[in-house]
């Protein structure tokens, strides 16, 4: 128990956090926040409800831990500023970087988009990770300042700060699927092994933007940095 890595999840009642929770098994020692309950918990984890826009919760939350997975967020494509994405995808982005930071945490890994991105016609290449952030909505703004604010952090603090740009967090593998076009799906378990990836990552680690999809036959985002942290997806179309 006193080896395990202590990882503080916020949004841990979401999709991901799910995936997280179903094939780490007890690789780590969890702290799992939400504003919803989180069930089923095994003896290595513990829940806390917390609301990310209360930077004092936060704060709380992450005394003791040595890195936190940050998810919590509004991931609606067409959510409203005011109502959620400023106080949830700007404010609740920003007390994660700053709890982290004051809390003396080695390392956040946060939960960005491929909305970052979007904008790229991905029937030419693969988007590589240092291509222009390009949202073609305001939610894949809010995702390209928690990239900015990861640069900030790991530059003015010396925290490392891990980007993770998710594709389609709902994929799932099936015998079928179509090699032709492009994908960007990532399922639960290559979910669970990236972000592993991400927070066992060598401690000189100090800021990265990682791409996260499955194997796919047609990539819609390069995964030469997923890959350079160990990443190895099981899944995908080229699996397929």
């Amino acid at each position: 128990m006193a080896d395990k890595m202590e990882v503080l999840v916020t949004g841990a009642a979401g999709l991901v956090g799910g995936h997280l929770r179903e094939f780490w098994g007890d690789r780590y020692q969890l702290r799992l926040t939400d504003i919803r309950p989180v069930y089923n918990l095994a003896a290595h984890e513990e829940y806390a409800a917390m609301d990310i826009t209360d930077y004092e919760a936060f704060l709380a939350a992450c005394e003791g831990m040595d890195a936190v997975v940050h998810l919590a967020a509004d991931p609606s494509m067409d959510a409203e500023f005011y109502e959620t994405l400023l106080p949830l995808n700007i404010i609740g982005c920003y007390n994660g970087f700053e709890a982290a930071r004051q809390a003396g945490c080695k390392r956040i890994v946060f939960a960005s988009s491929i909305n970052a991105i979007l904008g790229y016609d991905p029937d030419d290449y693969p988007v590589p990770w240092d291509a222009p952030v390009y949202p073609v909505n305001v939610y894949g703004a809010t995702k390209c300042f928690g990239e900015a604010l990861g640069r900030v952090y790991a530059h003015q603090h010396g925290l490392s700060c891990i980007m993770v740009r998710i594709g389609g967090a709902a994929w799932q593998q099936c015998g079928d699927q179509d090699t032709i076009r492009r994908e960007a799906g990532i399922t639960g378990r290559d979910q669970a092994q990236l972000f592993a990836r991400c927070l066992e990552a060598p401690s000189d680690v100090d800021f990265k933007i990682v791409h996260g999809t499955s194997n796919h036959a047609m990539q819609w985002m390069d995964l030469e940095v997923s890959r350079e942290l160990g990443y190895e997806p099981e899944d995908g179309t080229a699996l397929a």
